[in-house]
């Protein structure tokens, strides 16, 4: 974590950073979790997005259903008036890693419904790494956590009250998705698969990247990062 502190730190100090550009969205479940940390739930307020980009999801039909209401706002926290995060403190985010929302802590991995891409979203300053140092290892992320965290995701945004408010039930497609208060599944820990030691439906389908895989900063020039000079997910 203190490779993590670093380079956050750094990139602090070039300019505004994630978590007070993007604009967070929470699932059902992230809502539970951070509500039981912090001991409210006012931290959270159902909004449209302010960035146009945040509409961009050709590639991801499954998120625009899920994560957009009919009127198309979703739930994001809230933000100070000068744009940062709620939860954002003096020395960075306020939330321990476990309790964080799980778009925020996969970040900067990118992804879609099928599973992980195998390149980064750009918006990290990996010219500040050390050398031999990739971004995962500095933010002491791996694949196979990411892997995890992404499956929680799509289990949760299947959650969405306007799903089954809509009709939309029969659409969704059977998860076991068992949404912990808090999960202790941060950087250093080797995360448990969604549902439990059994894992979920979803865990049972191979998707994403390797760990053979480096993750440095991709040169695509296809869809935009998520995070500026493009944000498609937040952060």
């Amino acid at each position: 974590m203190g490779d993590e502190a670093s380079l956050c730190s750094r990139c602090a100090q070039r300019g505004k950073t994630c978590c007070q550009i993007c604009e967070i969205y929470v699932t059902p479940g992230d809502v539970q979790r951070i509500g039981t940390f912090v001991g409210h739930f006012d931290f959270f307020e159902f909004r449209k997005p302010v960035d146009p980009q945040y509409l961009d999801q050709d590639d991801d039909p499954e998120w625009a259903r899920c994560v957009f209401r009919p009127d198309g706002s979703r739930r994001v926290l809230r933000r100070s008036t000068s744009g940062d995060c709620v939860f954002l403190g003096p020395v960075g985010c306020r939330l321990p890693w476990e309790v964080r929302p799980l778009v925020c802590r996969l970040y900067p991995v990118e992804y879609t419904a099928s599973g992980l891409k195998p390149d980064l979203a750009d918006g990290c300053p990996v010219n500040l790494l050390p050398p031999g140092q990739d971004l995962l290892q500095a933010l002491g992320m791996t694949w196979e956590k990411a892997e995890v965290w992404w499956r929680q995701l799509y289990a949760e945004i299947r959650l969405e009250p306007h799903l089954f408010d809509t009709g939309e039930r029969d659409k969704i497609a059977p998860v076991e998705a068992n949404i912990f208060p808090v999960r202790v599944d941060g950087p250093e820990a080797d995360p448990p698969a969604p549902g439990g030691p059994g894992g979920s439906v979803l865990a049972q389908t191979p998707v994403g990247p390797t760990a053979s895989q480096t993750g440095h900063k991709s040169n695509d020039l296809g869809k935009p990062s998520s995070y500026p000079p493009a944000v498609a997910k937040a952060p």
